[in-house]
């Protein structure tokens, strides 16, 4: 049988029965591996034995191994256990041999597999799925110095990258992570968690009062919820009545309450926390009349494509990636980021031109089928076939 190792920085709990759980999309990738192909995956990951709320998706009983990491979830927290996780990293050959290695960027000291995987002449390859440099230049949040500091190790990291895909195949998941990396072996291929439930056509939204508006992410600074607070609250100042969702958790959260109670009438506003019960997010996506995502950096977006997968249409952030998925006036509407005006202008567009809404909704509706988790796995078990030489489908499960 063979075997795929892969290197990602998200978490994974463990219960005392020795059961692992993680997040709702590395989550969603493995059961998707599961039920599409026979080969082993074998996962290095951070573990805790916490039950923390955002890492609840169960792993695949079978065929999916894990290899414990020493827990972090943030830069300074693999700081602090770098010297277990170098170890570690070193060691993850010895302990599970594989045929081929998806190393997942960012992901804390990387290379220290990159690197055994070249001494043993096993093939590897990066998936990209952000852009820390712009990330950390995007934030509002420390002393200069501090940020500086972050920006330049962030950029040390990026050249040691730069370096290493001289020589390793990569996939990025935005053109725009792809378009940083030129003269390299670097792929674009879109990646998706939507599976057959999640969809569910709605020919139209804002057919009733009040208007539901909805954000799905982290709360942290880079997601720009408080953009969206203010943007709702100057549309409730012209007299709509609108509801604002936020699904998620982070380290904003506090702040983002007491902003909402500030700028938004009472009781219009609602933090739901993290939701890993699908059938729950799916509820809050098929509710929502309008999908917001402000952010001022980002991969790509891809709840925006979840919340097109439910017939909501989507007014987006022009960043990152998201272009690749919200076109201007074809699957979704672009605003300037951190503009609160510009992004209530462009709601009360929606609101008010039926035409524009509903075709926004088909357009999404069907650009989200063509992104499938399933689309998603195969263009990469492809990949790993014709640009890294490893065959995995000696043959398929069946479907």
């Amino acid at each position: 049988m063979k075997r795929l190792g892969i290197y990602y920085a998200t978490a994974c709990y463990r219960d005392e029965a020795g059961r692992y759980y993680t997040s709702n999309g590395l989550g969603r990738y493995l059961q998707e591996m599961h039920r599409l192909f026979t080969f082993e995956v074998v996962l290095a990951a951070p573990v805790t034995t916490l039950p923390l709320a955002h890492l609840q998706y169960p792993l695949p009983p079978r065929r999916v191994r894990v290899y414990d990491l020493p827990y972090f979830e943030t830069f300074l927290g693999a700081l602090r256990v770098r010297n277990t996780l170098r170890h570690r990293l070193s060691r993850f050959l010895d302990v599970h041999p594989v045929d081929v290695v998806w190393l997942r960027y960012p992901g804390a000291y990387a290379p220290v597999l990159w690197r055994e995987c070249r001494r043993r002449d096993v093939p590897c390859f990066f998936q990209l799925v952000g852009d820390p440099v712009s990330l950390l230049k995007a934030s509002p949040t420390g002393s200069r110095l501090k940020r500086w500091m972050q920006v330049q190790v962030a950029s040390m990291h990026e050249r040691e990258l730069r370096y290493l895909l001289r020589t390793t195949p990569a996939i990025a998941i935005s053109q725009s992570l792809q378009a940083k990396f030129p003269g390299t072996r670097v792929a674009h291929i879109a990646v998706s968690t939507l599976i057959e439930s999640d969809f569910y056509l709605r020919r139209d939204t804002c057919l009733s009062s009040p208007l539901r508006v909805l954000f799905v992410g982290a709360l942290r600074h880079e997601k720009s919820v408080d953009t969206l607070i203010e943007a709702v609250g100057l549309l409730q100042a012209q007299g709509y009545e609108i509801v604002l969702d936020i699904v998620g958790d982070g380290d904003q959260r506090p702040f983002l309450e007491d902003y909402a109670r500030r700028y938004l009438n009472e009781g219009t506003c609602h933090f739901h926390g993290f939701q890993t019960d699908p059938a729950v997010l799916h509820r809050f996506y098929s509710m929502a009349d309008l999908f917001v995502l402000p952010s001022v950096s980002e991969g790509l977006g891809r709840v925006a494509l979840e919340a097109m997968a439910r017939g909501a249409p989507v007014v987006a952030s022009a960043v990152g990636g998201i272009p690749d998925l919200v076109q201007h006036e074809r699957t979704g509407l672009l605003v300037s980021p951190r503009e609160p005006k510009h992004l209530a202008d462009a709601l009360e567009r929606l609101v008010k031109d039926g035409d524009l809404r509903r075709r926004l909704i088909a357009a999404g509706y069907a650009l989200a089928q063509q992104h499938t988790a399933e689309a998603f796995l195969r263009q990469v078990v492809n990949f790993i076939r014709e640009q890294v030489g490893v065959d995995l489908l000696e043959q398929e499960a069946p479907v």
